[in-house]
C-alpha cells in the first residue's frame, strides 16, 4: 500500500465518499471493540484504562513513562497506581535512583492481565478474521491515522 502522490483536494472539490465511509467503519469498529474490552474488563471489576495500565507494566516502569505510554497526565497515573495498589494488583518498588519509585505488577495483577487477555482473544475477530500480513497492514494504516490526528489536549 502506498500513499497517493496526487495533489490534495482543494476547498471546492467534492470530498471522496470513501473517506467518509472509511471513517464511519473505523468508528463502528472502535465502538464494538470498546464494548468488547469493557465486558472483558468488567469481569475483573476494572475499567479499560486500569486494564491498559496493568498490561503496560510488563516490566516495572516509572510513573512518567507510564503516563506517556497511556497518553494521560501523570496525576491520573498516580491515581491509577494508588487504586490498583489498594486492590493488590500493583506495588511500588525502588527504582535505579533513590528518589525514583517504579510501579510493578503483583502476581495477582499478572493473573488479571492474563485473564483479560484470554477473554479478549476468545472474543476478538482480529486473529480469526485476519492473517498476520493483514493485521500488520491494519496496524500500519491505523498508526497513520493516529499520527495524523491531534493528540489528547491538542
Amino acid at each position: 500500500m502506498s500513499r497517493s502522490t496526487s495533489t490534495p483536494p482543494s476547498a471546492g472539490d467534492a470530498p471522496d465518499p470513501t473517506g467518509r465511509r472509511a471513517g464511519e467503519a473505523v468508528l463502528l469498529a472502535a465502538g464494538r471493540l470498546t464494548a468488547m474490552l469493557d465486558a472483558a474488563c468488567a469481569d475483573e471489576d476494572l475499567t479499560p484504562l486500569q486494564a491498559r495500565y496493568l498490561r503496560t507494566l510488563r516490566d516495572p516502569l516509572p510513573q512518567g513513562e507510564l503516563a506517556d505510554r497511556l497518553g494521560v497526565d501523570p496525576a491520573r497515573v498516580s491515581g491509577l497506581a494508588r487504586d490498583l495498589g489498594h486492590r493488590g494488583l500493583v506495588e511500588r518498588v525502588p527504582g535505579g535512583d533513590r528518589r525514583q519509585r517504579l510501579a510493578r505488577l503483583t502476581p495477582e495483577g499478572e493473573d488479571a492481565v492474563h485473564r483479560i487477555g484470554a477473554r479478549l482473544a476468545a472474543r476478538s475477530p482480529m486473529n480469526r478474521e485476519f492473517d498476520r500480513a493483514e493485521r500488520e497492514t491494519l496496524i500500519a494504516l491505523l498508526d497513520r491515522i493516529v499520527s495524523a490526528l491531534p493528540g489528547p489536549g491538542a
